[in-house]
């Protein structure tokens, strides 16, 4: 008869995420990983498959959670410059407070997607999934909301530099330099 399970295969996950978005996935170990989840590396394969899987459900958890709450914040109400204006704030209250892990997708990108076809799907989705959010977000207010090609290009421009932002906040960049981009940023809108 099988041993029950003794950990919370969520919270071990959610440490497996953190473990991989502060060192990356060449950084983490199978050591390093034991050491975030309390676990055994055969309790860890068991659950979650091999490093690759691991890594693979992390990227999945971000994007399932942390995307949509960081998404949830452009869903508030005012117009298209107001909710991005809102969006950036909480994003870069996060290195106002020390936090700078920046961005996992973006972390991924760079670290991961070059060699392995998985992490750059994931990419790419994740990269494409901002923008329609962002053209969404744009759609709120004239002139985006009835011209495409408009509202298409600005979207690009906000991808970009909120991208490049989640990228420079992981790079030590000061606030001070951050907010400024931020504030061009929204003055584009």
């Amino acid at each position: 008869m099988a041993r029950p399970r003794e950990f919370d295969p969520d919270k071990a996950l959610k440490d497996i995420q953190k473990a991989f978005w502060m060192n990356g996935y060449h950084g983490t170990s199978m050591h390093d990983l034991e050491d975030a989840t309390g676990l055994r590396k055969q309790s860890l394969y068991r659950e979650f498959g091999n490093k690759d899987s691991m890594y693979d459900r992390a990227m999945e958890l971000y994007m399932t959670r942390d995307v949509a709450e960081l998404a949830g914040v452009l869903q508030g109400p005012g117009d298209a410059r107001t909710r991005f204006r809102h969006f950036l704030d909480v994003v870069l209250d996060a290195p106002r407070r020390g936090d700078r892990s920046g961005c996992f997708l973006c972390n991924s990108a760079i670290d991961r997607a070059h060699e392995d076809a998985a992490t750059a799907e994931s990419a790419r989705a994740g990269i494409d999934g901002t923008l329609a959010l962002f053209e969404q977000v744009l759609s709120a207010s004239p002139p985006y909301d009835t011209d495409r090609e408009i509202r298409r290009a600005e979207a690009r421009v906000l991808v970009s530099g909120y991208l490049g932002l989640r990228v420079m906040i992981r790079a030590g960049t000061p606030t001070a330099t951050l907010d400024a981009i931020a504030d061009t940023l929204v003055s584009t809108i």
